[in-house]
């Protein structure tokens, strides 16, 4: 080929190149955008009075009886102030002393080896924010820090109570640093970092096991799990402090059922905001009440104020379980965004829940697949999809049934007319927080966000290619009004299930 044949061929051969480049890359950044799409709501009417109706005779009756509400609220005190709250001594050795492969040192190398990239394959490999997996220095440094000789023979120390000043957030690991997996992964990337556990609102009782070696983080003991926690927001409690709150709360509790309350002390000083799932100490009630919160001295220990809330901001518990303060407490929870593991302090799936029924005394634990175990569990798992809806349709209790179906965890509501189909049949409703729906090729997801009612249909008109919620591979359902195994079931301390994010 001569020189002056051979230019135009070149020009040719990388023009061709060029233009196959930028058709894989548009492919590929299609291929990135189609992961996600928006599933419409439009059709799922969001106005509570549609499901929850004033108009019907048992709007204000009790869902269950006052026994096994106090049955239930009895759960909750103990988690919080009582035998199970990580201000109990035996509680906390239980933790503390446990089989060596079953301790609090194991569990902290085991979770570190997880969030290791060292021969992961890639759908496990952790990314940053920046889009760049973590490095092996990345995780040295946080091993490090961590300190983790500090928890070989650790025993129970009183000074080490203490209590939430503020809201904070629960980690793995003591990094603010988020690991995600690849965003190329359908359901995965923002917002689900996967060292992301959990929220310590203000006002709950801790156990600090231990600190950073800079201190910024505590690895602490709460009444739903065991995380790392930043230490500033945290201040010591004396023996003193501890009986007046305990007391105070075994008295009349306060429970928040106004998202973002702002909190307020006796001097009229911004001290936190208090979300749905926060409780308080009453020491005063009328037509607003007055309760306990803590503040942290300059030496960082915990002190006792008091701040006032309006009784259209708090609740006295337990609130009866009626369908209409259900409804009243959702109005306030409905349609905030979907928050992972309570990512800036919004709900998932499982928080939606606790933060749902707190108000009405019953403590549920933090895992949607230990939640379902809340009462009397049947397990309709070997049925198909269309019998599970036709079991739970004919043996669901509207507010008192939790329905699992593995990873994801929502509240039946009711049995109604389905509006979108010609002959009305019957459809169940739940309320949930869900992220979204997959198709059935699981090669991408369509977003809801947000709590929100959505029905448990077996298809859906907008994409018949979604997959139902009916037919994942586990489909449990559990009744609150049923507590008897759940006294035993609660019994029970699972190192692992406190520690490791799910």
């Amino acid at each position: 080929m001569t020189d002056s044949k051979r230019i135009p061929f070149i020009y040719r051969f990388l023009s061709s190149v060029f233009l196959l480049s930028m058709i894989l890359n548009t492919a590929a950044c299609r291929a990135d955008e189609d992961k996600i799409a928006l599933f419409p709501l439009d059709h799922y009417d969001q106005t509570i009075s549609t499901w929850i109706n004033p108009a019907e005779d048992n709007y204000d009756k009790p869902l269950f009886s006052s026994d096994i509400q106090q049955k239930r609220f009895d759960t909750l005190i103990k988690h919080y102030v009582g035998a199970a709250s990580p201000w109990s001594p035996e509680y906390v050795n239980h933790i503390l002393h446990r089989a060596s492969s079953d301790t609090i040192y194991a569990m902290e190398v085991d979770i570190l080896a997880d969030f290791t990239n060292v021969n992961k394959p890639d759908d496990q490999i952790g990314y940053g924010e920046n889009f760049h997996p973590h490095t092996l220095d990345w995780i040295n440094q946080i091993k490090e820090n961590s300190h983790l000789a500090q928890f070989n023979d650790i025993n129970y120390q009183a000074n080490n109570r203490a209590i939430a000043v503020d809201n904070l957030l629960l980690r793995a690991l003591p990094t603010n640093d988020p690991s995600f997996y690849s965003h190329r992964l359908a359901g995965q990337g923002y917002p689900f970092d996967n060292l992301q556990m959990s929220a310590l609102w203000a006002g709950t009782p801790v156990y600090i096991i231990g600190e950073t070696l800079d201190h910024a983080w505590s690895l602490v003991i709460t009444p739903d799990c065991i995380a790392w926690t930043k230490t500033s927001g945290l201040a010591r409690t004396d023996s003193t402090f501890i009986s007046t709150w305990q007391s105070a709360a075994k008295k009349q509790l306060a429970a928040i059922t106004t998202t973002e309350t702002p909190i307020l002390d006796k001097n009229h000083i911004w001290r936190f905001s208090a979300y749905i799932g926060s409780v308080f100490p009453i020491v005063d009630s009328g037509s607003a009440f007055h309760i306990l919160i803590p503040i942290m001295d300059i030496n960082r220990k915990a002190v006792i104020t008091q701040a006032e809330v309006s009784n259209q901001q708090a609740v006295i518990m337990p609130l009866a379980a009626t369908p209409h303060h259900f409804a009243d407490v959702m109005n306030t929870l409905i349609g905030r965004p979907y928050g992972w593991g309570n990512l800036n302090f919004y709900n998932d799936c499982s928080a939606e829940l606790k933060s749902l029924l707190t108000p009405f005394g019953i403590w549920l634990p933090r895992h949607s697949s230990s939640q379902v175990k809340a009462g009397k569990m049947v397990d309709v798992s070997y049925l198909p999809p269309a019998k599970r809806v036709e079991y739970l349709l004919e043996n669901g209790r509207p507010f008192l049934t939790i329905i699992y179906i593995g990873g994801h965890v929502m509240l039946y509501t009711g049995k109604f007319s389905n509006p979108n189909t010609f002959d009305h049949s019957p459809m169940a409703m739940t309320y949930q927080n869900l992220w979204g729906i997959r198709p059935s090729s699981n090669d991408k997801r369509f977003i809801i966000g947000k709590a929100a009612f959505f029905p448990l249909l077996l298809s859906f008109p907008e994409n018949r290619n979604l997959t139902s919620q009916a037919s994942k591979d586990e489909f449990q359902v559990g009744y609150l009004d049923e507590v008897q195994n759940f006294l035993l079931f609660d019994q029970i301390i699972d190192l692992k299930s406190l520690m490791y994010p799910s």
